[in-house]
């Protein structure tokens, strides 16, 4: 991997027109993920009280801890398998990947959901904790199914069955819910885990058509050691990851209360528009990399890199600033009770930090695909125990606030140091012309502009804003070829 540096391969264009089909492709599904997901978060806290809000989302965090632990790190595995044997020409050598991938992830997943069941009674609302435990070896399925057609380079089957079909199912099955007047915090959930399982089986119909087995008269395999020898550092990492991004939520409910969780899920919310763009870039980058990397394509690999992250830029800035300076105005989308001090210092502290954490791009995926899923445990490790550390301490004292200290403080380590370590180990970086130029004018467009128009009132700030958003679009379909 050290040839990774010095190799003469040029940048291949058909790489970067691929990954911009993927891309696209997997934005579209996340832009439709991203609004379904504040929508759901919107129709939970119309249709419960703050408390019930809590509990559901304490609930479905508690669910999206257990699924990543017992999905053993196999989304990760299979791409960069898949992906590397199909460059190698080794077909035939898919079929072992999948059965020494997904068995385990079947058996594992069966025992995380009747742990889980077990250890109800533990939790506030154990009939919550039930219920969504019945769906996690279907949620796991589903991950690893669709992590395999992804080294297949086909970004379709993630955007119809999970980003629209399982997003556009919860939010229809919600919506129905809250139209009746007649919510309960058992029925949303139900309504939020029900679509999991037929997805699951959409997800395992489409692999089975479309998997080549190669050719039975030249049989070939991956060792189960090699596998997982990749795969299981990613598989404690991919806990840490979601552990960043969910138990912050679990910590302040139990904390501080399930009425302070719901506020702080709602003040929070906003960042998975920016995590699904970031994810769905990353997840056409993925396959590529892994490609460019074992092939020691150093020109390849690096635009790829920043050509992604300067997409990224262009998405994710213009909705972090918009709601950091609108922030009274997006809180209160969700109600009064929602629009409080707090909340909107969760806002303008949580800001910045994702702002970083874009410009950084798929710097967490390069290290992946580089092979140093080690390394990727370790720093995820790290910003996971700074995260609890800081919670424990500050939850009690600041409440919601010093959950989001905490979680910005854990995303500055989790981002800045796997960059320092591709910088310094591949000569990788994401501030390429493209970045450099994203970077500025996102944010001026965004940012200093209609900071200096606030001085004239709230409104006219919207108003830049408003302008800034219609002259960006513009640029965006002007450029459209260029990024």
């Amino acid at each position: 991997m050290a040839a990774l540096t010095t190799a003469k391969t040029q940048p291949d264009g058909s790489e970067l027109r691929g990954t911009a089909r993927g891309g696209l492709v997997n934005l579209v599904g996340a832009a439709v993920a991203g609004g379904g997901g504040l929508a759901v978060t919107w129709l939970v806290a119309v249709a419960l009280s703050p408390a019930e809000a809590g509990a559901f989302f304490a609930v479905t965090s508690v669910f999206l801890l257990v699924v990543a632990l017992a999905r053993l790190g196999t989304p990760t595995g299979l791409v960069y398998w898949v992906a590397r044997l199909r460059r190698a020409g080794r077909e035939a050598a898919i079929g072992s990947v999948l059965r020494t991938s997904l068995w385990p992830a079947a058996i594992a997943s069966a025992a995380a959901a009747a742990g889980l069941f077990a250890a109800a009674p533990m939790f506030a609302r154990p009939e919550l904790v039930r219920l969504v435990a019945c769906f996690i070896p279907a949620s796991v399925a589903l991950e690893a199914l669709l992590a395999a057609t992804r080294g297949y380079r086909r970004m379709g089957p993630t955007v119809l069955i999970d980003k629209l079909g399982r997003t556009l199912a919860q939010l229809a099955a919600l919506g129905v819910i809250a139209a009746t007047g007649s919510a309960s915090v058992l029925a949303v959930t139900a309504a939020w885990a029900l679509p999991y399982l037929p997805a699951a089986v959409a997800a395992g119909w489409y692999l089975w058509r479309h998997h080549s087995s190669g050719d039975p008269g030249f049989p070939d395999r991956v060792d189960a050691r090699a596998f997982w020898g990749f795969t299981a550092p990613r598989a404690v990492a991919g806990v840490a990851q979601i552990g960043l991004q969910r138990l912050d939520i679990i910590l302040v409910a139990a904390l501080a209360g399930l009425g302070p969780a719901a506020v702080y899920t709602v003040a929070t919310r906003f960042v998975i528009v920016g995590q699904l763009a970031s994810g769905a870039v990353g997840q056409a980058v993925q396959p590529r990399a892994a490609a460019a990397m074992a092939a020691g394509e150093a020109l390849s690999a690096r635009r790829l890199y920043q050509e992604s992250t300067a997409w990224i830029v262009a998405l994710t800035w213009p909705v972090y600033l918009a709601v950091g300076l609108g922030a009274e105005w997006y809180l209160r989308l969700f109600g009064g009770e929602y629009a409080t001090e707090d909340a909107r210092t969760v806002v303008w502290i949580l800001v910045p930090a994702m702002m970083v954490s874009a410009a950084c791009g798929v710097v967490d995926s390069m290290l992946a695909m580089a092979g140093r899923t080690a390394w990727q445990l370790a720093d995820v490790t790290i910003s996971l125990a700074f995260n609890v550390a800081l919670n424990l301490v500050l939850i009690p004292s600041l409440g919601v606030v010093g959950a989001a200290i905490a979680w910005s403080a854990a995303v500055l380590v989790n981002n800045l140091i796997p960059l320092t370590q591709l910088w310094r180990t591949y000569g990788l970086h994401p501030f390429g012309a493209l970045t450099r130029r994203a970077l500025a004018a996102t944010g001026l467009g965004f940012g200093a502009l209609p900071l200096a128009f606030s001085g004239l009132g709230g409104a006219w700030a919207l108003v830049a804003l408003a302008a800034a958003g219609v002259a960006w679009a513009v640029a965006l379909m002007r450029h459209r070829h260029r990024i």
